[in-house]
């Protein structure tokens, strides 16, 4: 599943479309978009692992899920998902999720988006504390408080800080929490920007790694109620319980 990073490139790929009218919106998916049609492109905002395309009679949300794709200027043989086109370009997307809300006002809290100016740790901090019974691994992926932190970042962020992802939140000392969150930001910049200049991340300590870059031995456990595996290091994450 795409994280925060990559919504945010793709939000800034997609930034010559903004201020075009729509000559033509469609798709198979559920949502109406007659009402796109003609309307101009205001402003793309993303957060966490959301885009938004805001018009000046609507918002369209999407969301690429697991296998989600959102093409530049180029189709698949597939039928389009959802779709954008203008008199120079177009916007593909390909097994998204979208849907119609009126406005993005009140629809997502900077404070929790790890990769926002408005991020603050002081009331991410407190959002952990009403959960001190939770393992950190599983509120590092809660996207009402980690908004675009997928598996990847939660791994590598757990390393870089020292905790061991089954630590009970609640266990977890005060500073070592601040240094967490700070990894977690830290790490999501680094995802970026590896992005920004490669097209891809491959900056990792302990994602899907064997050994550590000390050489310490990386174990995998699978978390079977979120069906996910995460990484880590016994030698090196500290678990709190």
């Amino acid at each position: 599943m795409p994280e925060g990073p990559s919504i945010l490139l793709l939000k800034n790929q997609l930034q010559p479309f903004v201020g075009k009218t729509v000559k033509q919106a469609g798709g198979y998916g559920p949502m109406p978009t007659d009402w796109i049609n003609g309307r101009k492109l205001k402003e793309i905002q993303t957060h966490g692992k959301h885009l938004y395309f805001i018009f000046t009679n609507g918002v369209v949300q999407l969301h690429l899920g697991l296998f989600g794709e959102v093409l530049i200027n180029e189709r698949k043989k597939v039928n389009r998902k959802f779709f954008l086109e203008f008199a120079k370009g177009e916007i593909n997307g390909y097994v998204v999720t979208v849907k119609k809300i009126e406005t993005v006002g009140e629809l997502f809290d900077p404070r929790t988006d790890i990769l926002s100016t408005g991020f603050d740790v002081a009331y991410v901090k407190s959002l952990i504390s009403r959960k001190p019974e939770k393992d950190i691994a599983g509120l590092l992926m809660d996207q009402q408080i980690f908004s675009g932190a997928g598996n990847k970042i939660r791994v590598e962020a757990l390393y870089r800080a020292g905790v061991h992802p089954l630590s009970k939140a609640g266990k977890i000392p005060p500073k070592v929490l601040t240094k967490l969150i700070a990894a977690v930001r830290n790490y999501a910049k680094i995802f970026y920007k590896n992005l920004e200049k490669t097209g891809t991340n491959k900056d990792f300590k302990a994602y899907q790694q064997e050994h550590d870059p000390q050489g310490n031995e990386i174990t995998m456990k699978y978390l079977s109620k979120e069906k996910r595996k995460v990484y880590f290091s016994e030698r090196k994450q500290k678990l709190y319980t």
